[in-house]
């Protein structure tokens, strides 16, 4: 997902439009190598992942290099166009693309995941994100890789009913983006907005772009977190109890 968006809750319907940006955004931008770094420690070949909010596959291809049984949940069709291109790029066909949003999905077609992973994307969901990561945990997985900015008024505890916390990491990353004129990036805050651009507003981008490399540079970093939980003994040990 676009950094800049990491905190707002666009519709299903603005990212159908959005992707275009998506894909701009992705080519020119170092942000999700963390987390693929990250995902490559940690996972094992034949594990049953669940990318929410897959978008355009930024993780799910990479889980699927990795040797893992990939099902990406993304609702959005514009997202999803851009999933099949990125996996038809590395020759793989074996991603199941699930479309339904995750507030749709009961809880018992969640069931038998090894690892569950949410990448700047459970703010979305109409129930809020709160109740979207507790319903990631109430799907009771062996672990959950929670990747967030910071969302105003939601937390990330230590431990839950049925998970705890193994480690945290956060990463300063790179979430610039590259025009190819100044132009385009009139039209990009100008989708965002959802309305035309005032002067005062397209003086202000244009005194922050940088010219390099052939594209007109907006520079920005980002601080983000990544969760990982893992499902306490207790549950995963039914003899312990």
């Amino acid at each position: 997902m676009d950094a800049a968006l990491a905190t707002t809750s666009p519709s299903v319907h603005f990212w159908d439009g959005y992707a275009r940006w998506q894909k701009q955004w992705t080519e020119h931008t170092s942000y999700h190598a963390p987390v693929v770094r990250l995902l490559g420690e940690m996972v094992r070949p034949g594990w049953r992942v669940l990318d929410v909010g897959a978008g355009d596959g930024i993780l799910s291809v990479p889980l699927s290099l990795m040797g893992c049984e990939v099902i990406a949940l993304e609702p959005s069709v514009g997202m999803r166009s851009l999933l099949c291109e990125r996996a038809f790029a590395k020759d793989l066909d074996d991603i199941d693309v699930d479309e339904r949003r995750w507030e749709e999905i009961p809880l018992f077609d969640l069931s038998g995941f090894d690892l569950i992973v949410a990448c700047n994307s459970l703010h979305l969901p109409e129930i809020g994100f709160n109740a979207s990561l507790d319903k990631a945990f109430d799907a009771d997985p062996s672990r959950v890789l929670l990747v967030t900015e910071h969302i105003p008024h939601a937390m990330v505890r230590f431990a839950y009913r049925t998970h705890v916390l193994r480690f945290a990491r956060i990463y300063e990353v790179d979430s610039s983006f590259a025009y190819h004129h100044v132009a385009e990036a009139f039209e990009h805050h100008r989708f965002t907005k959802g309305r035309a651009l005032v002067f005062q507003e397209q003086a202000d981008i244009a005194r922050h772009l940088t010219l390099r490399d052939g594209h007109a540079w907006l520079d920005s970093k980002a601080r983000v977190g990544a969760y990982w939980f893992e499902r306490r003994c207790e549950n995963r040990c039914p003899a312990m109890q």
